[in-house]
Parts: structure tokens; sequence; C-alpha cells
């Protein structure tokens, strides 16, 4: 059982405070683990009757596996980490990069559509026939029917959270999630963060009897940074819209069922790229990258960070992500985060209430909404023709 209290300290800025948090927070982290490892091999009631040897070697075998699974996930890691020195090596010494292959598709996709075609409105339900249409196709946040996504899952084309059975097979670790206002400060967080080191989780077997795995085993931190799609994505033809609700919006449109081939999202992983999105994992979990070095990571290996990041959650040790993918449901329900039996950290935790109240409130003017009346009118006007019965009563409800 985990004993949890609410902590408050004050410490003023330049005085250290990230690095408090992060060697405090990490340390008791590394510990914890170590005692749910080392409980974990004790035997359990009912094995007396096994002799001592075998309950022994079946201990031994337990913690070797376990550093068996470290180890080859430190190895990869490591290796990454040699492979981006060597480059950065050849770049400082003005050796000229190998050029890669280009990931996004050949031609150019024309997106000219009709300028009064693409205005008119999708036959639209009230809330009570949206409600009593739930039942048979459900709506989720990528805008697609449940029909959909069960004919999707039988192709073996995935999208959004993978199933259940899936994940099972991915451990959801003990992380610490640090949230804090802006990708700016978390950019500097991150860089406190590389000058880390700590002991590894498992440690060696206290008998003495030292494996060469366990010699050789060195732990980073593992770390993540989360950020909306305006951070994140690489689309160029997405990205250029600006606005982070255009962006949103313009996402989920190119995930839809009705979208061609041509115009869906190049970046997009699927089945057939999981391949990429692991490399993607285990790059970003080899060094400790901010924002910024994230997306670069994603356009390099040619797929979109911010559904790539969802798989890496799960082996961190410690995510780093702001305010509103924090405290917004729909945020963490869209990125699959789970705060259940993690610990949270909020950096200027006195800017909280005003960042809710920000996240959960609009204002509006008066000219705003006398202007947006008039647009409904002129629109009503253009469109009477063209909209169905049910649409026009709706429109001129307003």
């Amino acid at each position: 059982m985990i004993q949890v209290a609410n902590f408050v300290t004050c410490i003023p800025s330049m005085k250290g405070k990230s690095l408090s948090l992060i060697c405090g927070s990490l340390t008791w982290l590394r510990d914890h683990k170590r005692k749910v490892f080392e409980e974990g091999l004790t035997p359990v009631a009912g094995d007396d009757e096994e002799p001592d040897w075998m309950l022994e070697h079946a201990r031994k075998e337990k913690r070797r596996n376990a550093l068996q699974q470290r180890a080859d996930l430190e190895t990869r890691l490591a290796k990454i980490r040699a492979k981006e020195k060597r480059v950065k090596e050849r770049y400082q010494n003005g050796e000229p990069q190998q050029k890669r292959p280009k990931t996004t598709p050949g031609g150019k996709v024309s997106e000219e559509e009709d300028d009064e075609a693409q205005f008119v409105l999708d036959d639209y339900d009230s809330d009570e026939n949206s409600v009593q249409k739930a039942a048979t196709n459900v709506s989720t946040d990528f805008g697609i029917s449940a029909e959909t996504q069960a004919l999707m899952k039988k192709l073996g084309i995935g999208v959004g959270d993978a199933p259940a059975e899936e994940e099972a097979e991915l451990e959801d670790e003990l992380k610490i999630f640090f949230c804090s206002r802006t990708h700016s400060q978390l950019s500097q967080f991150a860089g406190e963060l590389r000058r880390v080191k700590l002991p590894p989780a498992i440690p060696p077997d206290p008998s003495g009897e030292e494996t060469k795995i366990e010699t050789g085993l060195e732990e980073e931190v593992k770390h993540l940074t989360l950020g909306s799609r305006k951070n994140l994505c690489i689309n160029p033809k997405v990205l250029k819209l600006g606005s982070a609700t255009a962006i949103n919006e313009r996402c989920l449109e190119l995930q839809q069922p009705g979208t061609s081939a041509d115009h869906k999202c190049a970046y997009l992983p699927t089945k057939e790229t999981e391949a990429l999105v692991n490399d993607f994992r285990d790059h970003a979990l080899a060094k400790i990258r901010d924002i910024e070095d994230l997306g670069m990571l994603g356009k390099r290996l040619g797929v979109c960070p911010y559904y790539a990041s969802r798989p890496t959650i799960k082996p961190s040790e410690i995510v780093t992500l702001p305010y509103p993918l924090l405290l917004q449901k729909s945020a963490r329900e869209a990125l699959g985060l789970s705060l259940k039996g993690h610990v949270i950290i909020i950096d200027e935790a006195h800017n909280l209430m005003d960042a809710i109240a920000g996240i959960y409130s609009i204002s509006v003017s008066l000219a705003q909404l006398q202007r947006s009346r008039a647009q409904i009118g002129m629109y009503l006007q253009k469109f009477r023709n063209r909209l169905k019965g049910k649409n026009r009563v709706y429109v001129t409800q307003t």
C-alpha cells in the first residue's frame, strides 16, 4: 500500500527548486520500485512445501528475467545515444550528412473544393435525438462511429486507444507527472533533469553472486514530455492553419472514414508502421528531450509525435506536461493518461485556480453575439434551398 500525503513547499526562483524536486522525487521512485521488486521475490503463502533450493532457484530466475528485460531496453537506448552522439560529432566537424529518403507522399494533392458546398451543414440532431442514437452510433474524440471502429479493428487498422488485450501486455509503471504552466518552464526542468544520475531500481544480488547482466547495468532516467497537436503536429498543411482549434479540427477531419487515401495524413501511425512507432518510443526515452526535440524527432522518423508518444507514456518514469493537459479530462482521455496510483507534482501551484478558470471559461462580447446572429441570418438566406428541413428549424431558433 502506498501512503500518500499532500506536501506543499515554497522555494524562491533560481535557488535549485527544480533540482531539489527532481532528486527527491526520483530517488523516492527508484527506492519504491526496488522495495516492490524485492517484495515480489519473497515466497508467497503455500510455497512452504517446496524445498529451499527450488525457492531460491525460482527467486534468482525471476531476478535474472527482470534484469534481462531491463538490460535489453537499456542496451537499445544506449545504441541510440551513441548513434546520435556520432551524428552530432560529424556535424560539429563539418562532415557532410547522409540524406534520408523523404517520407512524405510523392505527388501534390489538390485541396481545391467547391467554395459553397463545404459550408453546407450536415443533417443535425438535437440533444434528445443524439441520446437516442448513442446506443447504435457512438462517436469518439476521433469522429469515428462504433461501427466504423469495429470494421477498422477487423481490418487491423489502429486508431485511438489500443484494445484492452493489447494494452495488458505493457506494464504501466509507477511514474511522476510534473506539471507547469508553459513549455518553456518544462524545457528548463528538462535541462536540470539531464544533470541527474541515479542508481538502478533493481539492485545487484545481495548474495554477491553478480551476473554479467547486473555488473554492466546502468539505468538512465526515462523522461517524456507531452504537448498538444499545435506543439507536435509535423504536417505542414495542417500546421499552417495557425490556431489550435483549426489544427485539432483539421487533424480529426483527416482521420474520417470518408476521407480518401490521398487526403489522409501521411504521418498518422497505423498497424503497418508499428515498428516505426516503437522506434520513436526508444528514441524518445534514450535522451531527455523537450517539446521541440520531440517534434524534430517525429520529423526525422516520419511519424506523428503527438500520436506516437502515447505508447511511450507507460515505460516512462517522469512525464512533464502543461496545465491544460493535466486538468482537462478530455485532454487526458485523448492522450490515454491515467493518473490513478501515480505521483503528481504541480509547479507554481498558486497559478492553479487562474489556470482552471481560463480552461473552463470563455468571454463573449455583445458585439460578437450581434455579429454572429447577423451572419447566421445571411447564411440562412444564402443556403435556404439547400438545407434540410430539420436544419432550417434549428438555424432559425437561434
